[in-house]
């Protein structure tokens, strides 16, 4: 019998057995050197995950968990439509600002808002920085006006809670930047924040992921009540600091994780574990051997991971913070960037982070210029990964490159591998690789007419490509045909002899409509 729906095979349970020999189950965490043992001297008691048939259940990566308090991975890797700008949503939001800070009706300017994101949905943290950085260039009245707003987009669910934390911590980044040009921007953007906990938009944990310094300017102008709340936090985060520091130096001379564990478990200070993510990244970078710091500090990351001691969340706010601050570090370590593009390409293939987490932070332009540039490095070194998270534009670029590779070539086996690097493909993802395929065949000659077909012919073939991707494929490339007869007057008897040999190969149903002829 199986009561309640219960599968035999597939539950879970936990039991304790003892670690020997430094293989221990409950790290059982995969680097790119393979299995990482427990350091810890003697047996000891641990606990393990079993299926039912016996089978020990390894802990998810951080990477394969779809949502943190960042939100889910599916809405950070989402951009802008292809016919919208970065530039162009940021002068709608500020116009938008402008005839709020004018009206200060607050319903007229969730409605546009609301209008903007149905256009633009990926869009909602920069909204958000746009919004709270509009405010701290003015005065304690406008940053009152900016809370309300934020408020109610938060209240008609136009904007999550998730978005808005994302819009936070590209300011924690950046405010001493602000700073410079608008001296009270930390008094100001603690106080938008305090309001935003008030108002229950935003959650009080919040606080502990300020920066220090944020935490110590921003006490200037605090409430009393808040002020101490800050305090409070201030000085628990500065212990935290010191105590993880002392810890993790002697970590990269013993390289035990189970003290780093016990230490940690000790201390019982959570809501603080990312600045330990972010300073074990950094400590590996001056150690007398990079490559050795950076292996100790990855296996470090990752069996705390799988000890459920790190969470995702710790994993990305350190990584936030680790690139928020590169600019700073490469004061002391002028190869900062370049280790930290080998750190994060490693946390991505290690699942510690996922692509799409690393894509927002790059849209979201944390970390500045040089932010940027460890990021795409961190991509190029992870094309496994990164391939499957592509824009739109980086998309297109990538098959344009693949099918010229192939009409030069003809290895469709080679192609249909970086498919599979690509996979999953939407519906319309697929229909614009099939489209793109006759299309670039038909701007060049016959010949690469035929290697397209024989191409779609395999890919169908091996099940790369759905009939339904194939049908919309040849749907778009005769909704676009208008446009292709300019580059290409023999466009329309080209076409139709894709599509009767389509027929003819059993990849395009014989029923199917052939525009032309309707």
């Amino acid at each position: 019998l199986k009561p309640f729906g219960l599968k035999l095979g597939s539950s879970r349970r936990r039991s304790s057995q003892l670690c020997q020999g430094g293989c221990c189950l409950a790290m059982d965490a995969r680097s790119s050197v393979g299995l990482l043992a427990c350091t810890a001297l003697g047996d000891h008691p641990v606990e393990v995950d079993y299926n039912y048939n016996g089978t020990a259940v390894e802990p998810p990566r951080p990477a394969r968990l779809r949502n943190s308090t960042f939100g889910d991975d599916e809405d950070l890797a989402s951009e802008l439509p292809p016919n919208w700008t970065l530039r162009r949503f940021q002068e709608e939001v500020k116009f938008v600002l402008q005839e709020y800070f004018a009206s200060l009706v607050v319903e007229d300017a969730i409605n546009r808002v609301r209008d903007l994101l149905c256009a633009c949905p990926s869009e909602s943290d920069e909204l958000g920085v746009l919004a709270i950085r509009a405010a701290l260039d003015r005065d304690w009245s406008a940053q009152q006006s900016v809370l309300k707003l934020l408020q109610g987009l938060h209240r008609s669910e136009v904007v999550s809670r998730p978005a808005l934390i994302r819009s936070f911590e590209k300011l924690f980044c950046t405010w001493e930047d602000i700073a410079i040009d608008v001296p009270m921007a930390p008094e100001a953007l603690v106080g938008i924040l305090h309001g935003c906990i008030k108002a229950e938009v935003m959650g009080r944990d919040i606080l502990t992921k300020l920066p220090e310094s944020l935490l110590n300017a921003g006490l200037a102008k605090a409430q009393p009540a808040f002020g101490e709340m800050l305090r409070g936090v201030a000085g628990e985060l500065k212990a935290f600091k010191q105590q993880a520091t002392r810890c993790l130096e002697e970590y990269f001379v013993a390289l035990n994780v189970t003290e780093v564990e016990t230490f940690v478990l000790d201390l019982n200070m959570k809501p603080y574990h990312h600045e330990l993510v972010k300073k074990a990244i950094t400590l590996s970078f001056i150690q007398p051997n990079e490559e050795t710091g950076q292996e100790a500090a990855m296996t470090l990351l990752a069996q705390l991971s799988s000890l459920d001691v790190l969470s995702k969340d710790d994993l990305q706010w350190g990584v936030t913070r680790l690139l928020g601050q590169l600019d700073d570090l490469e004061l002391d370590c002028p190869h900062c960037s370049k280790l930290a593009t080998q750190f994060l390409a490693r946390m991505v293939a290690d699942e510690l982070v996922s692509v799409p987490f690393l894509r927002r932070c790059r849209l979201l332009r944390i970390g500045g210029v040089t932010g940027l540039a460890v990021l795409d490095g961190a991509q190029r070194k992870t094309p496994e990964y990164s391939k499957k998270h592509l824009g739109t534009d980086q998309f297109k670029r990538e098959i344009q490159a693949m099918i010229l590779e192939y009409l030069n070539s003809g290895d469709g086996a080679e192609f249909g591998r970086c498919i599979r690097e690509l996979a999953p493909l939407s519906r319309e993802r697929s229909a614009e690789l099939v489209r793109k395929v006759m299309v670039l065949a038909m701007e060049r000659s016959g010949s690469e007419c035929e290697l397209a077909l024989q191409l779609l012919v395999w890919l169908r073939r091996h099940e790369e490509l759905e009939d339904g991707a194939l049908v919309q494929g040849f749907d778009d490339l005769y909704a676009r045909m208008p446009d292709l007869l300019l580059d290409v007057p023999d466009a329309e008897d080209m076409a139709r002899a894709f599509v009767v040999e389509a027929k003819k190969a059993n990849i395009l149903h014989a029923e199917w409509p052939d525009p032309a002829e309707a």
